[in-house]
């Protein structure tokens, strides 16, 4: 909570703070519109829900207010699969299963990972 309440410190009243999630435990990776499987997030989500705690913690004592909160699927597009495999396999809180790995180091066309994204909008309170 303490890099939350420094934000709220630095913002003049009613500023909006965005904030921004991957929230997807198993997004789906593909290539070529074939199903490749989906990694793993499962541990990230654990990251996500301490987060969450936190935002809360931040709103019950009034220092934000949500104004608004969505989820959308964004789809990450890479050029084939061995980049796919390095970007997400550095990704904290994320394992590549053994058959997606093999799966992505084959891949040759272009390969997606498609991830739920919750996007938040909270007001700085006076």
């Amino acid at each position: 909570m303490h890099a939350l309440r420094n934000i709220h410190a630095a913002l003049v009243p009613d500023a909006i703070v965005v904030d921004t999630q991957p929230v997807s435990a198993r997004p789906p990776v593909a290539s070529g519109g074939v199903a490749l499987g989906a990694l793993d997030m499962r541990k990230w989500l654990k990251t996500i829900q301490a987060i969450d705690e936190l935002f809360a913690e931040t709103i019950s004592v009034g220092l934000y207010e949500l104004q608004h909160e969505a989820r959308f699927v964004v789809t990450d597009t890479y050029d084939n699969g061995p980049e796919c495999l390095e970007i997400v396999g550095s990704w904290r809180g994320t394992s590549v299963p053994d058959s997606v790995s093999t799966e992505l180091r084959a891949a040759t066309s272009l390969v997606t990972v498609q991830q739920e994204v919750r996007l938040r909008l909270l007001r700085r309170r006076p």
